[in-house]
């Protein structure tokens, strides 16, 4: 009867296969899902207003005072 390959370098392998193999299907089905329009882009954030009076420095909650 043989015996298992347990060669280190073989074992690594493996290791890092299980882990890419399941992440690469992920980005592969990601791609394919934004490339048929089935995914939209997140629209862009509104602008923040530009009022001189409502600065938004922090306060005293950011230790200014």
């Amino acid at each position: 009867m043989q015996e298992p390959a347990t060669n280190p370098l073989w074992v690594s392998l493996l290791c890092v296969a299980r882990c890419l193999v399941p992440l690469l299907i992920l980005i592969g089905i990601s791609y394919l899902l934004k490339r048929f329009g089935l995914i939209a882009e997140p629209p862009k954030p509104p602008p923040e207003p530009k009022d001189e009076n409502n600065q938004n420095e922090g306060g005293l909650a950011h230790g200014s005072a």
